[in-house]
């Protein structure tokens, strides 16, 4: 059987969280990264592409796109949907709200056409993290006291909700937010300490928040040259 291909940017972005759930499940994997337009453009004349959207996942003779729907096939084959009908449920509430957090902007600031509406986006999507979001995954993770969201093991909303959180932790202008939230700051030691996961936060795989650099070559991929 031949090894699944994660193929997206050299770069966190839609992918992350995919490669979180790869390596929570031990599954050994290629990244394949798109440099030029071109390659990208080979994928869609492939028939890879069913909506011309990246990540890409080649597994199991498949291939799967949709960042969601990828993670959702690695967590059912790697048993990290929960173990009742009931964990499920809450497992889907807590990945929904991981999700929202993490588009309120922490991704998308640097591609903000100025530095100012870059500022502006990070800035409400820190307000909106700190009001809406970290209050609910501190009261749950206070209540759960196993150090995960849901249950005593990891699922799809602890990867969701590192994915989130590991920017606001990592972007020096805003990890303050974290100082009035104790239960998602052990969250990221106790998660980073996991099986896989410690082997890959430690390891080049793992990309920090996007960069200028990092920008530059999604839209290198996505944008068609101006005639």
């Amino acid at each position: 059987m031949s090894k699944p291909r994660l193929t997206y940017f050299a770069g966190r972005g839609f992918a992350e969280v995919t490669r979180l759930a790869l390596n929570a499940a031990q599954i050994e994997y290629d990244d394949v990264y798109l440099r030029t337009r071109e390659e990208f453009l080979q994928l869609i004349t492939d028939g890879k592409l069913m909506f011309k959207q990246v990540p890409l996942l080649e597994i199991d003779g498949k291939n799967l796109i949709g960042s969601e729907c990828v993670l959702r096939y690695v967590c059912n084959k790697a048993k990290l949907q929960g173990k009742s009908d009931d964990d499920q449920s809450k497992i889907e509430m807590l990945s929904m709200g991981a999700r929202d957090m993490l588009k309120g902007g922490f991704s998308g600031a640097k591609f903000q056409a100025t530095p100012e509406k870059e500022e502006e986006m990070l800035q409400s999507a820190a307000k909106q993290c700190k009001d809406r979001y970290l209050p609910v995954f501190e009261k749950v993770l206070g209540e759960n006291k196993s150090g995960f969201l849901v249950g005593d093991s990891l699922t799809m909303a602890d990867l969701m909700f590192f994915d989130g959180l590991s920017y606001v932790n990592e972007i020096p202008k805003i990890k303050s937010l974290l100082d009035d939230f104790p239960n998602c700051k052990a969250f990221i030691v106790h998660f980073s300490s996991q099986p896989g996961i410690k082997e890959y936060l430690a390891s080049p795989r793992r990309h920090p928040p996007p960069n200028d650099e990092y920008v530059r070559g999604v839209r290198k991929v996505l944008n068609p040259p101006s005639s």
